[in-house]
């Protein structure tokens, strides 16, 4: 059977801003390693799967973004762009019907451009046991984390132990949880992270779209049909206009009965905000964690540090402090109160005089 990977690389990363801008997105920065974060997500995958089968939706926004560094291996004919983004069920639906229309028939694996992995031959192990089982009967199959600290910004899923031992069968998923309900989870040992990798077979998946998003299927074949023709931008933008904004998770996977769950054995996280992006990081002295260049940092301690500025930065007597200097943006704040960053983006959203720095 035919195998693809499909890398979603379409958010805009607000969540890790200022690091993070619209202008160019964490998915196409180097947060880590040698390489930007959907590069590095095509470097862990090359190995088990041939580059032209590796294709990327981005949205238009995005498009020069991506032709300009988008590993020059994936064909860019591979790089499907999406009129606006209207999250994930569409995207999948969209980009599902443009493989099996210029490949064939076969089976996808959903991977996100924007997450940090180690051990990447395990994540090949896992990616490898669960296209095996996506093959059996019509199995829509996800990679489950085991939690090691009660996240509070990633999505859970609840499973079961089945009479299989490579594989759980999924009971449902969870939204972010408040931290008391995530540490309930963390006890009970019968939760996972939701990595949002999933591995299908086109034909299961496009059923699942028939049987649970009815309101997004009636368009299969107006889409199929105008695939790589003069009317494809005209059709699919039309189309969206019409579409729901809903995710996979919330449009099938949460009501279908055919999901199952194999644990990835690996280091993994979800780059989504400024607190993801320093955890990444190994800690120096006085439990501190320094990124960049010309800083001194002096009686300071548990404290988080970049600075991707032209310009020294000094601390001295702090503690338990995040300071932030990027994209001519400066955040100091007390640890505690960094998940506040959304509601004051928001705030300079409205300011003229802001917006310069989104």
């Amino acid at each position: 059977m035919n195998k693809y990977a499909l890398i979603l690389a379409g958010g805009k990363g607000t969540r890790l801003w200022p690091i993070s801008t619209e202008k160019k997105p964490k998915q196409f920065l180097n947060l880590y390693g040698n390489e930007i974060m959907i590069n590095e997500t095509i470097r862990r995958i090359e190995e088990i799967f041939d580059y032209e089968n590796i294709f990327i939706i981005i949205n238009e926004q995005q498009s020069d973004l991506a032709y300009r560094y988008i590993h020059n291996r994936i064909p860019r004919e591979n790089i499907i762009i999406e009129p606006e983004s209207k999250n994930t069920a569409m995207c999948i639906f969209y980009a599902t019907l443009k493989i099996k229309k210029i490949k064939s028939d076969g089976i996808i694996t959903v991977l996100s451009s924007d997450h940090y992995i180690e051990e990447k031959d395990k994540l090949q192990e896992s990616i490898i046991t669960a296209m095996e089982l996506a093959m059996c009967n019509e199995n829509l199959v996800t990679i489950g984390i085991t939690p090691t600290y009660p996240a509070t910004g990633f999505g859970y899923i609840k499973y079961s132990n089945t009479e299989n031992k490579d594989y759980y069968s999924v009971i449902e998923f969870k939204e972010k949880p408040q931290y008391g309900k995530a540490l309930e989870y963390i006890k009970s040992n019968c939760y996972a992270w939701n990595s949002g990798m999933f591995i299908w077979k086109i034909g299961s998946i496009l059923k699942s779209f028939k049987d649970y998003l009815p309101n997004i299927y009636k368009f299969k074949d107006k889409i199929y049909a105008s695939v790589n023709t003069d009317k494809e931008q005209k059709i699919v933008k039309e189309i969206y206009k019409k579409i729901e904004n809903i995710s996979i998770d919330k449009g099938i996977l949460e009501k279908a009965n055919n999901v199952k769950m194999i644990r990835g054995n690996f280091k993994w996280m979800d780059i989504g905000n400024i607190k993801d992006f320093f955890e990444i990081h190994e800690r120096e002295t006085n439990n501190n964690i320094i990124i960049g260049n010309l800083i001194i940092a002096k009686e300071t301690s548990n404290t988080n540090i970049l600075n991707k500025n032209d310009e020294l930065l000094i601390t001295i007597g702090l503690e338990n402090v995040n300071i932030i200097k990027d994209n001519k943006v400066c955040i100091v704040c007390n640890k505690e109160n960094i998940n506040d960053l959304p509601q004051i983006l928001e705030k300079i959203k409205l300011e003229e005089k802001y917006k310069k720095y989104l």
